[in-house]
């Protein structure tokens, strides 16, 4: 297995992915923009940036390993640890590191390490299938064909005749605009004036129905006049969608913190339920971390799905916990 697709592949789905190690990948969003020189237009992707000092394992790379290539978490720990040694060597011998999707890496002075991303290859999700185009610039010939009414301006122009319009014209277009904007308005408003006016029928109607001619007689008391109610329609409160629930014998689980004290796992789990999800205490790991889950799964497929759901809410540093 290859270590360097399980990186590109993660750099799809997070910003930052660590090398425990050896160092990390950070991933920013860059607008799409255009390039006025070579008539370019770019699609809006994801910059990458190397990070020497980003060494300490977060789980996430070495969970993906062991879940792609059937490992145990200490196997896959293991290999990581031999991809970062091989990187050294490499770079420390004066060679380059070709990561494939990603860029390249190479040494510096001073033993600075440098990246360049590869330009050929957008790992934004949102961007997938967009490729850069170019549009020529258009080009306009002198000799281009030009109405008749602009032939005589031209012509006005350069024998310096001032073309005026005249009097008649002017008082004709004075006359019409109101006439137009008039028009525009009633067209626009009949759905509107037609509704106030059934509204306002059917409240007349309404409100002299309740007096017999018998009563007016007697009465002789004038109608009372009704005013209309205005009914607002109720909002409805949004209902926050709630992720899957957490079965112990599921492979999967979407973790989204571990702790060294329970109180504070519990108090992500008390933020996470004021933003309508729920969480709960998974299990505790081997070092003592108690690890707060949002769901698990019964396979990969669905836990992918929801850790991308996770990352386009406010939950950060979400990742995939295989048993």
């Amino acid at each position: 297995m290859d270590i360097r697709n399980s990186i590109a592949e993660l750099l799809s789905l997070h910003n930052c992915v660590i090398i425990p190690g050896f160092g990390g990948f950070i991933g920013n969003y860059a607008p799409a923009r255009i390039d006025p020189v070579h008539h370019t237009f770019h699609p809006p992707s994801k910059k990458l940036l190397f990070n020497i000092n980003l060494k300490q394992n977060d789980g996430l790379l070495a969970n993906e390993v062991a879940a792609s290539s059937g490992l145990s978490y200490s196997d896959a720990c293991r290999m990581i640890e031999e991809f970062a040694d091989e990187c050294r060597f490499a770079l420390r011998a004066g060679k380059s590191v070709v990561l494939p999707l990603i860029g390249l890496l190479y040494p510096g002075t001073e033993g600075i390490i440098h990246f360049e991303q590869d330009e050929h290859a957008n790992l934004l999700a949102d961007a997938f299938g967009l490729a850069p185009f170019i549009s020529p610039p258009v080009i306009r010939s002198s000799g281009a064909l030009q109405p008749e009414w602009a032939n005589s301006v031209n012509e006005n122009k350069h024998s310096g005749k001032r073309f005026i319009l005249p009097r008649s014209l002017k008082w004709a277009a004075v006359i019409a605009l109101p006439i137009g904007i008039a028009t525009v308005i009633g067209v626009t408003q009949y759905d509107k004036i037609s509704a106030n006016f059934a509204s306002n029928a059917g409240i007349l109607t309404s409100a002299f129905t309740r007096y017999s001619a018998a009563s007016l007689v007697v009465k002789k008391d004038a109608p009372i006049r009704l005013k209309p109610t205005i009914v607002i329609p109720a909002i409805k409160a949004p209902v926050a969608e709630t992720p899957a629930a957490m079965r112990q014998d599921d492979p999967f689980a979407v973790i989204v913190g571990a702790f060294r004290m329970q109180e504070n796992a519990e108090k992500l789990i008390s933020e996470l339920k004021q933003k309508g999800v729920t969480a709960s205490i998974f299990d505790q790991s081997k070092t003592g971390l108690y690890r707060v889950t949002i769901g698990t799964c019964s396979n990969r497929a669905d836990a992918r799905q929801l850790l991308a759901t996770a990352n386009s809410t406010d939950i950060s540093g979400a990742w995939i916990l295989a048993k």
